[in-house]
């Protein structure tokens, strides 16, 4: 069954995108097409550190605990745990957190004591920094063994994206 939803609707009123990055290129990039879409309005971007964007929203009257239905991580790698653990907060019962990246070009597959070694000696490893891969893999199994959360999905798509749906 579907159902049109009036442009006066509650619902409509409430919906919103809201984006976080550090570089406000993406708005530039990004704004044309929200306008030439209709979306602009429902489109709040956000520029700065997205660890104080995220913690500022669990203070805001309009967000805090347990008010948004999705997020998704795509930021740098070493500071996924602490974005998982706000967007958890922010997510409604049932909403989904999708993280990406979660293979890593394959590196989280690297045995835990020959990333420790690499990483404390420094060694370049181009894209995939050995303290990133070290940070994926970890929240990887945070998230297989994490009771708050059902694990619905992993895609080994790209280079991979994990569904995880809030309890």
């Amino acid at each position: 069954k579907s159902e049109f939803i009036p442009p006066g609707d509650d619902i409509q009123r409430r919906r919103r995108i809201i984006g976080l990055d550090v570089s406000e290129e993406y708005v530039t990039t990004g704004e044309k097409y929200w306008i030439k879409a209709g979306v602009d309005d429902i489109i709040d971007f956000r520029v700065g550190d997205a660890k104080n964007s995220l913690k500022m929203m669990l203070e805001e009257e309009d967000f805090g605990e347990n008010s948004v239905d999705m997020c998704f991580i795509d930021a740098d790698k070493v500071s996924y745990d602490d974005y998982y653990e706000k967007c958890l907060r922010l997510t409604k019962k049932g909403g989904l957190i999708v993280v990406d990246n979660t293979l890593w070009g394959g590196r989280v597959l690297t045995p835990d004591s020959m990333l420790t070694s690499a990483a404390a000696n420094n060694e370049d490893n181009g894209k995939y920094r050995f303290e990133d891969t070290i940070a994926i893999k970890a929240l990887n199994k945070k998230i297989f063994n994490d009771t708050r959360v059902e694990r619905v999905c992993f895609l080994t798509i790209a280079d991979g994206v994990t569904i995880c749906r809030k309890k």
